[in-house]
């Protein structure tokens, strides 16, 4: 499934919160940074891991904003519905390219159905996916979904291979909608009628993006690769002509 609309999806999100926050300090790794849109509803970001090749990410501001939950107690039907996008500026350090970004997280969702009703009054839908924006050639991620969860389902998202330089966004989207029915109940003991409600939530856990880096040869690495290979060749030409 493809990613919607960049500007739509800011417009709707400004619509929805009504103010900007800060951004988080810039953050530095060995082959780029990371640093966070202003833009974005809840721009959290933390360095929980890097290597020589790779460095990682907990993305805990999209987890604190995604949760939804309705009850449609002593009323017909609840309903809310969420969509998501954060954005993040990664600016590659010269010396090194970007092969690959992969994130993984987890839905979660409970659902509890009116009493002595059948199951399906309450229901959840959940969608994720990232893409990067890079000069003219964007990638995107596969679409991890989810619906009517009751518990929890674990996902995996890859850009697959990739050789990215320079500066780029990455920017991820989500949706979220949770609805909840009721059923008209009457209490033969004391005659009361009402509404007989339902409750459905859903959210995200755990999102880790993990980022990896690989050096770029100095052009003076490769004039000397190509230096050596030559030699190579002509002494195992020597050789042949001396056999």
């Amino acid at each position: 499934m493809h990613l919607l609309s960049r500007a739509l999806c800011a417009a709707v999100i400004l619509v929805a919160t009504g103010s900007a926050h800060a951004f988080d300090p810039l953050i530095e790794t060995t082959g780029f940074t990371l640093g966070t849109n202003a833009t974005e509803p809840v721009p959290g970001i933390a360095l929980i891991g890097e290597t020589a090749n790779s460095a990682s990410f907990s993305l805990y501001g999209i987890t604190e904003g995604f949760p939804l939950s309705v009850d449609s107690a002593y009323q017909p039907f609840a309903s809310d519905y969420r969509f998501w996008q954060n954005e993040y500026e990664i600016g590659v350090k010269a010396g090194y390219k970007i092969t690959g970004i992969t994130l993984t997280g987890s839905f979660y969702g409970a659902l509890a159905p009116a009493q002595w009703t059948m199951p399906g009054d309450a229901g959840n839908d959940l969608g994720f996916g990232f893409g990067t924006y890079h000069t003219e050639h964007p990638l995107e991620s596969n679409w991890a979904t989810a619906k009517d969860l009751n518990g929890r389902k674990d996902f995996s998202l890859t850009l697959g291979k990739t050789a990215l330089e320079g500066e780029f966004t990455v920017s991820f989207n989500g949706r979220n909608e949770v609805t909840a029915e009721s059923v008209w109940y009457l209490d033969e003991l004391s005659n009361e009628q009402y509404w007989l409600g339902s409750s459905a939530s859903a959210g995200l856990g755990q999102l880790t993006m993990t980022v990896n880096i690989a050096a770029v040869p100095e052009p003076q690495t490769w004039t000397m690769l190509l230096g050596g290979l030559a030699l190579a060749g002509a002494v195992a030409r020597r050789r042949r002509q001396a056999a």
